[in-house]
């Protein structure tokens, strides 16, 4: 049976790496001339420092090329400027969250780039252990690599965006894997045994989370309390799909014949070795329409040091995403993210799964403070303010200022998780 096979592509998957290097500079060439001869954007930025394509033989001479800056070079240059294809090649146009430009910005694919993409996607799917016979619920994400890769699907549509709909549409049709934000995952598995669904009792038995940090704390939560196991993926709407867990976890497997990851330091713009936390930079080595070259992605993270995975799989991996440069929090000296305060709260039985960082719009912090909802009917909420507070002092080493507030007083969102709060 397909279903049976260990790989998605074993050809590719399990290819030594000096051969997955000897491909990834291939096509790097071909992306630098490409991306030269047919966008304004990168012919003027290679221009600015002197580069041209046939400068770029190996994949050392990628730290010649200049970072491609977000809202500089991304969100602020016109789209013809970008595009690297005649606009009658574009077959499908996604966009961004917004959440950093302040609009939407719109992302173009070829045909060809979304058979790509989609067939990257089912890859990774493949390795945390999603078959044809499984039965998808999307409720964030796009149906078409699912399809893909032969599975059912429920698509965003399916409940019409009414969370009780969707939950229960989940049992009705006997759901078994959910892809979904991992914080509003983990509301979707609270509301429904608020409606008296025992998600061990259906058949959902394993979450796809995307688009934000995902805690241990969470992911061990979501096993022991509802008995579902928690994978990650790592990618965005303007680079694709970069990276994603296999089954045995301990990192993300970057797929490496389509994109190159490096981290570097947000401050200094250096590249920093294998096992060091920082910025990470994306080149697309294969995105047709908008190709994107040392793409600052925003997102905390490290590499891995190389080897291969006790899977089989021989692409390098990272680590999960902790969090955004823009979301480091300074308490006295210390730098935090949001997603540590959270492995300290989630730890604690009685505190609930929402809080928010009171940051006060200040460049340093005197002290943490945390505003959490408790469980239902938890009382002795003094005592479990100053256990709170020392775990986190114990925890993180700073000083904090936790309000206790009911269950349901935080606001709920429909597209990721807003932790950080900034009240004058």
């Amino acid at each position: 049976m397909p279903g049976q096979r260990k790989y998605w592509d074993v050809d590719i998957e399990t290819m030594p790496w000096d051969k997955l290097r000897k491909l990834q500079e291939e096509r790097l060439q071909s992306l630098v001339a490409r991306a030269y001869e047919k966008t304004a954007l990168y012919r003027r930025k290679f221009d600015q420092v002197g580069i041209k394509p046939a400068d770029i033989a190996t994949l050392d001479d990628l730290k010649r090329l200049p970072l491609t800056e977000y809202l500089e070079d991304f969100c602020n240059t016109p789209l013809g400027d970008k595009l690297a294809v005649p606009f009658g090649e574009v077959k499908e146009i996604n966009s961004t969250s917004g959440t950093i430009s302040g609009f939407t910005q719109p992302c173009c694919m070829t045909q060809r780039e979304i058979e790509l993409t989609y067939d990257a996607v089912s890859r990774a799917l493949w390795a945390i252990g999603v078959r044809p016979w499984d039965i998808v619920q999307i409720v964030g994400g796009f149906p078409g690599a699912y399809r893909a890769l032969g599975a059912t699907v429920l698509t965003p549509q399916a409940g019409r965006g009414n969370l009780d709909y969707q939950i229960r549409l989940a049992a009705l049709m006997n759901v078994t894997v959910l892809l979904h934000l991992p914080s509003l995952a983990l509301r979707y598995l609270e509301r429904a045994r608020e409606l008296g669904i025992n998600t061990k009792e259906t058949k959902l038995s394993l979450i796809v989370g995307a688009g934000e940090p995902l805690a241990e704390t969470v992911r061990k939560k979501v096993k022991s309390e509802y008995g579902v196991s928690l994978y990650m993926v790592y990618g965005s709407t303007e680079v694709g799909p970069v990276a994603g867990e296999c089954e045995l976890q301990g990192g993300m497997h970057i797929t490496a014949d389509h994109y190159i990851v490096e981290i570097i330091d947000p401050q200094t713009k250096q590249a920093l070795a294998p096992g060091e936390e920082g910025e990470v930079v994306v080149t697309t080595l294969q995105n047709e329409a908008m190709p994107l070259i040392r793409c600052r992605m925003g997102d905390i993270a490290s590499l891995l040091p190389y080897e291969p995975c006790p899977c089989g799989r021989t692409h390098p991996k990272m680590s999960l995403v902790k969090g955004r440069v823009g979301h480091i929090i300074r308490v006295k000296g210390k730098k935090l993210l949001p997603i540590d305060v959270e492995e300290v709260l989630t730890s604690i039985p009685d505190l609930g799964n929402e809080y928010q960082i009171i940051t006060g719009g200040r460049q340093e912090l005197d002290r943490l403070k945390v505003k959490v909802e408790t469980r239902p009917g938890i009382g002795e909420l003094k005592r479990l303010k100053e256990q709170t507070e020392q775990v986190l002092h114990q925890r993180l080493g700073v000083d904090s200022e936790v309000e206790l507030v009911p269950s349901g007083s935080l606001p709920r969102v429909l597209f990721k998780a807003q932790r950080l709060v900034t009240i004058p």
